[in-house]
């Protein structure tokens, strides 16, 4: 049975994509198949302008 991973992550979050890499880099070392990895989208700033801050 595969480990279940769920992700709560902000995509333009610079932390979020280390953490993304980190991930990938740690699921390279595993049989395939062995962890079943489930992306959500999170808004760590909802009212953030559309250009930035």
């Amino acid at each position: 049975m595969p480990i279940a991973i769920d992700i709560h992550s902000d995509v333009i979050c610079p932390w979020c994509w280390i953490g993304k890499r980190r991930l990938e880099e740690a699921l390279a070392g595993l049989a395939p198949g062995t962890a079943v990895v489930r992306w959500h989208a999170y808004q760590l700033n909802p009212g953030m302008p559309v250009g930035g801050m």
